[in-house]
């Protein structure tokens, strides 16, 4: 029978053989069988993040998840300006919206919330569905971008495909004039307001008040002569036979004791004013009404 000592080192070089068998069975199912990239669960957050980015999503909601109506027509702009500059640009923008020249809106995004800045704009355009649906001014969406950065912002925009007499060089051009106002004041306010007003001016030049076509009325033409004459004595025969008509019929009801009085209805109507002291209408809410469809962005 073997001594304990000597079979000490047997023990060890079954473990020695046995540790290097699983270390060799280990690299061989490495080299047969690779691990795939997409399995790695940082690789995955990291794909998640980018393409939530804005200007990196795709149809159909672009990564966004906006309400398609908003209070305003400047979105996401708590942190930026005032409520009354926004309530201020909202006057220049429904004055366009009304006139069928352009639905606009202005959204405000950190830099770490974009990605690709020109797709952002375009869309944010077809996100919310900017532009009339149908008539001569369809597609008339347009959008403006403004990232906050340190000591400056970066405006772009997208442009709806029923807007093709803007050219890039006149919005570029507000894109400069917002980031310099912002530059030489320091106030987001004064560049938002400048953004808004220099788009009215700029739009308006392009396009005309929409005139909505009305209806043609209807006219009544009497026959000349004798017969014209004896037309009116006609008109009114009816209106003064209808008229004591009318007059006898209420002496009738008096005399038979019915009172016509509209005070049921105006105690009712009393009653239902009471009954909701502080009714007060919807806000109006914004937001487009047609396809979304844009042609460019920059």
């Amino acid at each position: 029978m073997p001594s304990k000592s000597n079979s000490l080192p047997i023990f060890y070089k079954h473990l020695a053989i046995i540790i290097a068998l699983a270390i060799l069975s280990l690299g061989l199912s490495k080299q047969f069988f690779p691990v795939r990239a997409e399995s790695n669960p940082v690789n995955n957050l990291h794909f998640i993040e980018t393409t939530s980015l804005c200007g990196n999503g795709s149809a159909p909601d672009y990564g966004f998840s906006y309400s398609l109506q908003q209070p305003h027509w400047t979105v996401n702009w708590q942190r930026y300006v005032s409520e009354t500059t926004v309530i201020e640009v909202d006057k220049i923008l429904d004055r366009l919206d009304h006139d069928a020249i352009a639905q606009t809106m202005i959204l405000f995004q950190s830099p770490s919330q974009v990605g690709n800045r020109v797709n952002c704009a375009v869309h944010f355009l077809r996100y919310m569905k900017l532009g009339l649906p149908s008539g001569e001014r369809k597609d008339n969406g347009f959008v403006f971008l403004i990232v906050d950065e340190p000591n400056q912002i970066d405006v772009h925009y997208g442009v709806g495909l029923g807007l093709p007499a803007l050219t890039a060089h006149e919005l570029t051009s507000l894109n400069r004039l917002a980031e310099e106002v912002y530059q030489s004041t320091g106030s987001m306010d004064e560049a938002l307001l400048a953004l808004g007003r220099g788009f009215d001016e700029t739009a308006r030049s392009k396009y005309s008040p929409f005139v909505y076509p009305t209806s043609t009325p209807i006219s009544i033409e009497l026959p000349a002569g004798p017969l014209g004459v004896l037309s009116i004595c006609g008109l009114i025969c009816i209106a003064t036979l209808i008229v004591l008509f009318l007059m006898f019929f209420f002496i009738k009801m008096a005399r038979f004791g019915i009172p016509f009085s509209p005070s049921p209805r105006s105690r009712s109507s009393r009653s239902y004013r009471t009954s909701f002291p502080n009714r007060r209408s919807a806000p109006r809410m914004r937001g487009g009404s047609g396809s979304g469809r844009s042609g460019r962005g920059n």
